[in-house]
């Protein structure tokens, strides 16, 4: 009996041990994380996607696929419902896209952060994300159109390389060689002008000063040209008074003769004769002065030979 009852007892000890470590072992291996659970609503398709598929916020796994299904309301949708840490920052404005787990074919749902400069507003639990479309994908819908548009381009060359189009490219190209050509000899026979430019430049600056000088002096004499001009218009009136005087005193003398001339004695006669002959001369200076004002500055010309004097003869063939 002994030995039974101390099989019996090793036996429930095994028992209870046993118990104990799978106990430890589920413990170890259980997930304590607390999920907030999510919806990523997709129009088109989830190929690749499994269940316990990963979710990765901005490249960080932070859960996980829970479930794939058509939506019962639409089914042209399909809802792929997701566990998500709750201490994950998924906001309002956060989208979600298909990643591919390197090259097994696997996929994984990416959580991307639509505005990421913005104020983060946590989303609620429950709460429905868009499943946009990759480059991949969008470039796989592009395909026939990309495909189509590379046809059309291909027979328009083709018909643009034509045996006509063909030769009419390998004359003009010809032609713009013979061009560069011209202009390669054209700005050889141009050098030599290009380096006689600059001693131009310079002389044409030289001239530019001189002529500016020229006119500076031109209009200096313009200056006392004026000034003389003016001078001469002075002495031109001082000359009209002076004609003017010498009339007045003709007329004087006149009149005294005249109021003289019953009462002319041997005294006075002498008198009249010297008014009379001042007046003839001043007369005659201001003729003279009127006829040549420039007398006053310049000096009395010579005067021109009469009869019997030297130089009559020649005066009288001009």
């Amino acid at each position: 009996m002994e030995n039974k009852a101390h099989a019996l007892v090793a036996g429930l000890f095994l028992l209870l041990l046993g118990l104990g470590l799978a106990a430890s072992v589920a413990w170890f291996q259980g997930d304590r994380t607390e999920r907030v659970k999510y919806t990523v609503v997709a129009r088109g398709g989830v190929p690749g996607l499994n269940l316990k598929a990963p979710v990765k916020l901005r490249g960080v796994e932070v859960g996980y696929v829970e479930s794939i299904g058509f939506d019962p309301a639409d089914p042209r949708q399909i809802l792929v419902g997701i566990a998500v840490d709750a201490a994950a920052p998924v906001s309002t404005a956060t989208y979600a896209q298909l990643g591919l787990q390197g090259v097994t074919g696997l996929s994984f749902v990416g959580l991307e952060e639509g505005d990421a400069k913005g104020t983060l507003q946590r989303a609620a639990a429950g709460a429905r994300f868009a499943l946009r479309p990759t480059l991949l994908d969008r470039l796989a819908e592009s395909g026939p159109g990309l495909v189509a548009g590379f046809a059309e381009t291909a027979t328009r060359l083709n018909a643009l390389l034509s045996e006509d189009n063909r030769a009419q490219l390998g004359k003009t190209l010809a032609e713009l060689q013979q061009a560069a050509a011209d202009t390669s000899k054209l700005m050889a026979s141009l050098q030599p002008s290009a380096r006689e430019l600059p001693g131009l430049l310079k002389d044409a600056d030289a001239t530019a000063r001189r002529a500016q000088a020229a006119l500076t002096r031109i209009e200096a004499l313009a200056a006392d040209g004026q000034l003389l001009a003016q001078d001469l218009k002075a002495r031109a009136a001082a000359l009209d008074e002076l004609q003017a005087a010498a009339v007045q005193v003709q007329a004087t003398s006149r009149n005294l003769e005249l109021a003289l001339v019953g009462e002319t004695s041997p005294r006075t006669r002498p008198v009249l004769a010297d008014v009379s002959a001042a007046s003839r001369s001043i007369e005659r200076a201001a003729d003279a002065l009127g006829e040549q004002p420039q007398s006053l500055i310049f000096g009395r010309g010579a005067q021109p030979p009469g009869p019997g004097e030297a130089g009559f003869a020649e005066r009288i063939k001009k």
